[in-house]
């Protein structure tokens, strides 16, 4: 059974309609089902939001990050723990702060949007406590070290002064202006 309906489109989505038919050669209908479903799996049926799923799109999309499993990165954190030196804890601080200047000119300019940003990267699951109060659950433990130092200069390049303080598994961060 094929339902009939009408729809109003402003001039940007009516383009965008257009070139996708053009690239396609899928008809409007088409496009709009399949836009339709789509939009359903992400919102009613699946565990990832479309803002979740535009960050890994970001993430992922220019190359600039890689998936690892954890057990990897587990492997890899247990090691370097052990190893490195002040040099490589030095380069942990300075790519820290060139993500905070890269999440500024994003838009990311408080606590809580760079955590939300970063957490589909899955380095940890956000728990807020209170205003600019924030609890990071770690998937990966032996990252701790690595994720305060990384975190404390991405605060810092945008000037804003933060406390972490270091838990079991968790990091804890917390506003120093409020």
């Amino acid at each position: 059974m094929v339902y009939r309906t009408s729809i109003s489109l402003d001039s940007k989505t009516l383009d965008i309609l257009e070139e996708l038919i053009r690239k396609t050669g899928k008809s409007a209908s088409e496009i709009i089902r399949e836009a339709v479903a789509t939009y359903y799996d992400l919102e009613v049926s699946s565990k990832v939001s479309i803002k979740v799923l535009k960050t890994y799109i970001d993430f992922l999309s220019k190359g600039e990050h890689v998936i690892v499993d954890l057990e990897h990165w587990e492997a890899i954190w247990k090691i370097l723990n052990e190893v490195a030196d002040e040099k490589f804890w030095k380069l942990i601080e300075v790519s820290g702060q060139e993500h905070g200047i890269q999440y500024y000119n994003k838009g990311l300019r408080d606590i809580k949007s760079i955590l939300e940003y970063m957490e589909p990267g899955n380095f940890f699951r956000i728990k807020e406590d209170a205003k600019n109060c924030f609890t990071l659950i770690l998937s990966c433990p032996s990252e701790i070290k690595f994720l305060k130092i990384f975190l404390e200069n991405i605060f810092k390049a945008q000037n804003i002064d933060v406390e972490i303080r270091e838990s079991i598994g968790k990091l804890r961060i917390v506003s120093k202006n409020d």
